[in-house]
């Protein structure tokens, strides 16, 4: 659906109990390895209408100027386009009519999804807000906090290295931008108080080594976000292929599970849960790109 159809921005909200026990004050823990509510003025929307989505491939659609390299639908070009643009010459700088020619598309095609330039932004935010919805999804789902930080990981390296825009650049674009892009950074801060608190939680409960939970809530978000540096690339470095360095290709659903798991074996207190917290996670269907 175009996003002119849709009319909506970030919403305010709050992540539920996770428990289904009393009301506990924002952000308070439980023993039992559950977490409260992450602390309010986040740009946290209990549906997205802005989610990353993977990349498809056309099979129709209005007529571009040139055809698109990666075959990616017209409104995935639209959001790489507009990335790369507003990381060259601004936001502020860009017009509707160049983010078009980028993206290989007449400027009506452009208008059909996106009627201001605004919406591409808010698009582009997806690459923090799509974890955060599955988080509150998590909410209504049981688990433990090892269970669950496995989960959120797969599920946001996944969406990481197949939305239609790199991660990468939308950070450097929000660091040189900030009040642009204050809800990116809104949404960022909510995700990292999430797994800081599911790092505090499994500490709490005995699941987890005694570690920093602030600076593992920073190397885990930045290692996802690492991932698809290769992952998007992996064509280009192909076995078969003359690159200098070369290896196996990996989808991503292999690549998330891989990396969540020695993440999460490195913090257990009991490495040989591992294989039962996996099976765990596989009931809900994560894996699942439909899901």
């Amino acid at each position: 659906m175009p996003e002119c159809a849709r009319g909506r921005g970030p919403a305010q909200a709050r992540f539920g109990e996770f428990t289904g026990s009393k009301q506990r004050r924002p952000g308070a823990l439980c023993r039992t390895g559950s977490v409260g509510t992450v602390p309010t003025g986040r740009s946290v929307p209990r549906k997205s209408s802005t989610a990353a989505r993977s990349p498809r491939r056309v099979t129709s659609g209005r007529p571009r100027t040139r055809p698109g390299s990666r075959e990616l639908a017209p409104r995935d070009e639209i959001l790489a386009a507009a990335t790369r643009l507003f990381a060259a010459k601004g936001y502020a700088g860009t017009t509707m009519s160049e983010i078009a020619r980028e993206a290989g598309l007449q400027q009506s095609s452009l208008y059909y999804w996106f009627n201001r330039k605004e919406l591409i932004l808010q698009a582009a935010f997806g690459v923090n807000r799509a974890p955060l919805d599955f988080v509150i999804r998590m909410g209504t789902e049981p688990g433990s906090p090892a269970l669950r930080l496995y989960r959120l990981m797969c599920f946001d390296i996944r969406q990481l290295c197949t939305a239609p825009v790199d991660v990468n650049e939308v950070e450097r674009l929000a660091g040189a931008q900030p009040d642009v892009f204050a809800d990116f950074w809104a949404d960022r801060q909510a995700l990292h108080d999430w797994v800081e608190q599911l790092v505090r939680a499994g500490i709490d409960g005995g699941e987890f080594h005694d570690v920093d939970p602030v600076l593992t809530a920073l190397n885990l978000l930045s290692a996802n976000e690492g991932i698809p540096n290769w992952f998007r690339t992996q064509a280009e470095h192909r076995p078969d292929g003359g690159a200098a360095f070369r290896h196996p290709s990996y989808d991503d659903a292999d690549a998330a599970a891989h990396f969540a798991a020695l993440a999460l074996r490195g913090l257990l207190r009991r490495p040989s849960d591992l294989a039962r917290i996996i099976r765990k996670a596989d009931e809900f269907g994560d894996r699942d790109p439909g899901h």
